[in-house]
């Protein structure tokens, strides 16, 4: 069995009066590479220019000519569709808006060469199913509504050929400037992706059923959360019937995954931060007249705290803001009192103290607390962050005993590596020569310090990277449990 994808995504159009599509090569490119992970043969990604009438046609007809009654076939199109009595037709790059039904591709003519294939197994994927005319900011639409009927009575009765279109045929497909990709798709390449449990049957399967279930939860969600003004997307599915249909097994890329990070399932809590000391005279409500201390005692640390509200005060409001309109929260789903800020998908703290043992400096700690493991992975979250922590604090189910780690070390033949420690051995500090970036261990935490300040995804791929490399020296048992 060999399963064959062929992605169209028109994004320009030869002719200028027709409205750019925002996003839709990075939508197929992207899915095309997602698709290599369940080792689909790509036939052709067609972008823009290359997804002319004829080409398209030729592509199809050569795609599907080829399969065998075994094979799959994924069919992903991206632009602007209408309808024209009745009859749906998807947009070339030639397209000509004065001869629309002629210049583009009907979905009937599809239709008729999937029926005519030899494969049981069609899949067909459509970011372009929406109403609307040109013009209209980040709408997939032009000049008229798409008809469902058509859709329906091809799918309507079919166990294994499935259609999954990105709204209703009376509503339009919108697109994030955040995400760069339309909603839809996004969700949908986390899905095939493996970066959506809930979407996944016995975490494992993606079937049509609980694809569809997931899309139509966040996909309203997140244009929600993404556009201030009333907008309505309901994600559709046309066919399979047949509630075992299986888009995907994401097994092998989940296991492949938790093999390259094994510690993940040990990992019971994580936060990322960013600590910086500063001069308390220097603070904003250092006034004349103040003292820098010259002990540390609980009015010492009263009188930092107090004199410091303005700095964290200041802070979090700028975030909050940022946050607000970055994400699109409302009133309800969004707080922010006294250097805290709460939303649906984590919490930012900002908060200064008197440093633990030089009396004259504040500690100025920035920390995002209770993600959603979702959010690490999205664009806007780290477009907000970007640049501003250092450190990644994981803490674990189970006790480490750093002092086996630090043998396991000194033990091996690696000269790539080192390790430091205090006398007491409460902790250690791992580090490769050729990297910047260390690993802190304790009897319960794994933190993870960069040498720049980076985005909470991008700490979280240096995670990947240096506790992969260090369980080739430390073994794994040492590093997940006493």
């Amino acid at each position: 069995m060999t399963q064959f994808a062929l992605l169209i995504a028109v994004q320009k159009y030869k002719d200028a009066s027709i409205e750019h599509v925002r996003f839709a090569e990075a939508d197929a490119t992207e899915f095309a590479s997602a698709l290599t992970l369940h080792d689909f043969e790509l036939q052709k990604l067609l972008l823009s220019q290359d997804a002319t009438k004829t080409t398209i046609e030729s592509q199809i007809k050569r795609g599907l000519g080829r399969l065998t009654e075994a094979d799959s076939f994924f069919l992903y199109y991206a632009g602007h569709g209408f309808s024209d009595n009745g009859k749906n037709f998807v947009t070339c790059y030639d397209t000509d808006p004065g001869d629309l039904r002629a210049t583009s591709l009907g979905l009937h003519w599809i239709f008729k060469q999937l029926d005519s294939s030899k494969s049981k197994r069609v899949v067909v994927f459509l970011d372009s199913c929406e109403s609307g005319i040109t013009k209209i900011d980040h709408r997939r639409g032009l000049y008229g509504s798409m008809s469902e009927s058509e859709i329906e009575e091809f799918f309507g009765q079919s166990e294994f050929k499935v259609c999954f279109s990105a709204c209703k045929a009376s509503e339009s497909s919108y697109s994030d400037g955040n995400l760069k990709h339309g909603i839809w798709t996004y969700h949908l390449l986390e899905a095939i992706q493996g970066n959506a449990p809930t979407a996944l049957e016995r975490g494992r399967f993606l079937t049509a059923n609980s694809l569809q279930n997931y899309l139509s939860q966040q996909v309203p969600l997140t244009l929600r959360q993404s556009r201030s003004g009333p907008a309505v997307q309901t994600p559709w599915m046309y066919g399979g019937l047949n509630r075992d249909f299986q888009i995907a097994d994401l097994s092998p890329i989940l296991q492949a995954r938790s093999a390259a990070t094994p510690i993940d399932k040990h990992i019971t809590d994580a936060l990322i931060r960013v600590v910086a000391n500063l001069r308390i005279k220097n603070l904003s409500g250092f006034r004349r007249g103040h003292r820098e201390p010259t002990s540390i005692n609980y009015s010492t640390r009263q009188f930092v705290e107090s004199i410091s509200s303005t700095e964290t005060s200041e802070r979090a409001e700028s975030l909050f803001s940022k946050i607000k309109s970055t994400f699109g929260y409302t009133r309800r789903e969004i707080k922010c009192e006294s250097g805290k800020i709460v939303t649906p998908d984590f919490e930012y703290t900002v908060s200064c103290a008197q440093h633990k043992e030089d009396p004259s400096l504040a500690t100025l700690t920035e920390e995002i607390t209770n993600l959603k493991s979702r959010i690490v992975h999205d664009e806007r979250f780290n477009k907000v962050f970007s640049g501003t922590f250092d450190e990644l604090v994981l803490e674990l189910s189970s006790g480490i005993e750093v002092e086996k780690v630090i043998d396991a070390i000194e033990g091996s033949d690696s000269d790539e590596i080192e390790v430091e420690y205090p006398s007491d051995v409460s902790y250690c500090t791992i580090s490769f020569k050729d990297g910047a970036d260390t690993i802190r261990i304790t009897d319960c935490e794994l933190i993870i310090e960069s040498s720049l300040k980076k985005s909470p995804k991008e700490l979280v791929e240096i995670f990947h990277v240096v506790h992969k490399r260090l369980v080739q020296i430390v073994p794994m048992k040492l590093l997940s449990a006493k």
